[in-house]
Order: structure tokens, then sequence, then C-alpha cells
């Protein structure tokens, strides 16, 4: 399973598919032409569940993903990060690949990683604080 927000790296076509890519956990340095950001429609079969965190794409089930563009500008909450401790996210702050789905955020790039992009703004919508990121 995987949450919105999260990456994947996309490792060619699914056999017998033309427009299915198969997602695979991505390394800390791989292109950003490669990587795709799920974002799938946030429906809820379960009815007991009502709340946005308890949304998930099921493991092996189609999910849909975006190829991240320069300039183009998404949200996540820290559902879809992964932030060290003692870090404080803040505007400016980078947003780069890892070994893993989620996105690391830190004050300035780690050697060796591929940056995503830079966090321009942070908003709260009710409960959630959504952290927007300017692809680089």
């Amino acid at each position: 399973a995987i949450d919105n927000g999260c990456v994947v790296k996309l490792d060619g076509l699914i056999t017998g598919e033309r427009e299915i890519w198969k997602g695979v956990t991505p390394a800390k340095n791989d292109a950003l032409a490669d990587i795709a950001i799920i974002g799938s429609e946030e429906v809820m079969y379960d009815e007991r569940k009502k709340n946005l965190e308890e949304f998930e794409n099921e493991a092996g089930v189609v999910a849909r993903g975006y190829i991240p563009r320069s300039r183009n500008i998404f949200s996540v909450t820290k559902d879809a990060l992964n932030i060290g401790d003692g870090v404080t996210p803040a505007v400016g702050y980078i947003v780069e690949l890892m070994a893993g789905v989620k996105l690391n955020v830190v004050s300035s790039l780690t050697s060796g990683a591929t940056k995503v992009g830079t966090i321009i703004a942070i908003e709260t919508a009710g409960r959630y604080t959504y952290y927007v990121i300017k692809i680089a």
C-alpha cells in the first residue's frame, strides 16, 4: 500500500498493458524524469473510514501517478514526507528523493540526492497541514 503524495520509480510497462507502468521503490539519486507522484482519487470503499488520513492506495491495484514537471506545484501532508528529528519544515526547505517512497525534507540538498523541489508555502485547511512544493 502507498499513500497519496508518495513517489515511485517507473519501471516499465506492465506486460500486456499500454498505459499502466510498474512502480518500484526509488533510490535517492534516481532521475526526476523516472519518478511519479502518487495522487489517486480518495474514494473510501470501506464506509467505516471517513478521514483523509485513512485513505491509502492498495498494493497491487492501479493508482494514478503524476510525472513531475519543472515549475509545477503540488501539496502533501506530513504522511508523504520523511521529516528528520529536530527538523521543522519551513518555506525554502528542499524536498528530495530518498531510498523509499516518502519525500525527504532537508534544509539543504543532501549530497548525491535528487532534488524534487522546494517548499514554497505551508497551508492549514481544517485539521490538516499541507506543504506546498514547487518542482525543481
